[in-house]
């Protein structure tokens, strides 16, 4: 399997092990043994101790997105929660209190995609407003302190206030964490690849026109015309389904292993971000989804590719799918 993502590295590290391992094994009959060492003396024991560390960074990305993304729910769903009970004491002071004073001075909620203080603001200024409410709750005509749906007090209030910077910086440190994970796992993979490369090339030095191993020499590219055409996806959420609908035509390209959907969190698709959701027939002409988008106003951008019994694959162009907020 030639190399077209993060994700072919696996069987393709596999395949140049065993090769390598073959022609060693042929070279051992030699008189003397010359098994394929690489340059600064790199051995094939070496690679494969290397092929494992590739292995191990690809999943460590995986982890740390995979919490990144857990960090960025949690802050949407603590934001999402403030917002409805910003929406319920708006109208509960517009509902109990006549106080022209009061009324006038109620805050408008936050945009959901704002920065933390400029999300925290007005929420703050509700708070106090909500302090001078129940401070002067008899002269307002209300029967005690002002709560809200299921007796929510000021007290949670503010205290969902104050989760919010911890929210914020744990997303951010998340986030920060999947970064570092990702360059660590893509200098691992250009440094095997070049491994790789350089293999391809000492094998016909040193190997013999007739031998099995170099007549089954792993690629790193997939030959030449083997691209299959990409797919035109659309994408939008589905309110009924809960669920973000991918559709597209049947792929018409010959040689089709299977379409593959893949995605990244927000509205920008990242490659070296992407994860596989799902494996689907070359057939295939739709697919439904929550991935990245179980809390409302979350962005995913997805891909279907295109993958070919050869090993090529094609992308095309993401589609970006936003779930409505209430």
């Amino acid at each position: 399997m030639p190399i077209t993502s993060f994700a072919s590295y696996g069987p393709t590290m596999q395949a140049f092990n065993a090769n390598w391992m073959q022609a060693n094994s042929e070279l051992g009959l030699l008189t003397p043994p010359q098994p394929i060492i690489l340059a600064g003396g790199y051995t094939q024991n070496q690679f494969q101790q290397d092929s494992a560390g590739v292995l191990s960074a690809i999943e460590e990305v995986r982890v740390f997105i995979d919490q990144a993304r857990a960090a960025a729910i949690a802050r949407e769903n603590g934001k999402l929660a403030l917002l409805t009970r910003a929406k319920q004491f708006r109208n509960s002071v517009l509902a109990q209190i006549t106080d022209n004073t009061y009324t006038a001075n109620l805050p408008v909620s936050p945009r959901p995609d704002v920065d933390l203080s400029k999300f925290a603001a007005p929420l703050q200024e509700m708070q106090r407003l909500w302090i001078r409410i129940n401070d002067n709750a008899t002269a307002l005509g209300l029967s005690g302190p002002l709560t809200l749906q299921g007796s929510y007090d000021l007290l949670q209030f503010t205290t969902a206030i104050q989760q919010l910077p911890q929210l914020y910086t744990n997303a951010d440190a998340n986030e920060e964490a999947a970064s570092f994970a990702r360059t660590r796992r893509d200098n691992v993979m250009a440094a095997i690849y070049e491994r790789m490369k350089q293999y391809r090339a000492a094998a016909p030095a040193m190997l013999p026109e007739n031998s099995p191993a170099l007549q089954n020499l792993p690629r790193l590219s997939p030959p030449p015309g083997t691209t299959p055409p990409a797919l035109t996806v659309t994408g939008a959420w589905d309110a009924a389904l809960t669920k973000a609908r991918l559709t597209w035509l049947a792929s018409t390209a010959p040689n089709l292993d299977k379409l593959q959907v893949r995605a990244c969190t927000g509205g920008t698709y990242k490659a070296g971000d992407e994860e596989i959701v799902a494996d689907l027939p070359a057939n295939a002409t739709a697919y439904d989804t929550d991935w990245g988008l179980t809390v409302p106003g979350a962005i995913a951008s997805f891909k279907v590719y295109v993958m070919a019994t050869k090993g090529n694959e094609n992308g095309g162009k993401a589609v970006k799918v936003v779930r409505p907020t209430p």
